[in-house]
Formats: C-alpha cells, structure tokens, sequence
C-alpha cells in the first residue's frame, strides 16, 4: 500500500473521530443543559447521525477496502451512490419512526455536513497528518 493511502487513511480516521467526539459533546451539552424535552437533542442527534452513518460507509469503501477496481472515478460514484442512499433511508426511517423537532434535526444534518467537508482540511493543516 502506498504511503499516499496510508496519509489519507490515517487522516480520515482522525477526522471521523473528531467529528464522532463533537457529537457526542453536543449531545450531552444539549441533554444536561436545561434541554427538558428529550425531543431536542435526539433530533440533533439523529440529523447528524443521518449523514455521519453514510459519511462513514462512504470513507471506509473508498480508503479502507482492497480496491482492484481499474476504473476508480467508477468507484467514487458507486460510492456516492450508496451514500446518498442510504441517507434517504435513514432519513425517511427516523422520520416515519420518531417525533422530530425539524429545524433541530437539520441543523444537525447541516452541520454533520459541513463538519465532513471540512475536518479532513482542517486535520491536515493543523495536525500535520
């Protein structure tokens, strides 16, 4: 393996745990801070579960399996495809199943989003890795 996917594995896994740690702070901020309707913070959680799940499939398939594919282009877009997919499930899955605070529960799609756009610049830059 090369040491190009090596760098890139290591950062992405870097990145992902962050990004899992920011959740996981969030949502225990929102859950003790006075939030006394359990509707609130599930509904962070679930926005940004809802891209963060596929986020991590996504990541794995790309960097993480033995790729013998001669068509890599090919590849991503599989991938994308199957993200993309899977996030209509699981969006549709938690809307159907739980009571959801909408505009909670897009705020944390939408930073779940830029979080996953964002983190591998920032891991490189500042990390160095």
């Amino acid at each position: 393996m090369s040491a190009v996917i090596k760098k890139t594995q290591k950062r992405y896994k870097t990145s992902l745990l962050i990004e899992f740690f920011i959740f996981v702070f969030s949502f225990v901020l929102l859950s003790i801070g006075g939030m006394s309707d359990h509707e609130v913070y599930l509904s962070f959680l679930f926005g940004a579960l809802s891209v963060f799940i596929p986020y991590c499939l996504f990541v794995y398939l790309m960097f993480f399996t033995n790729k013998k594919y001669k068509n890599n282009l090919k590849m991503f877009y599989s991938g994308e495809l199957i993200k993309f997919i899977l996030t209509i499930i699981l969006v549709v899955f938690i809307f159907k199943t739980f009571k959801v605070d909408f505009k909670v529960f897009f705020v944390g799609y939408l930073i779940s989003i830029v979080l996953n756009n964002l983190l591998p610049f920032m891991v490189n830059k500042y990390l160095k890795i």
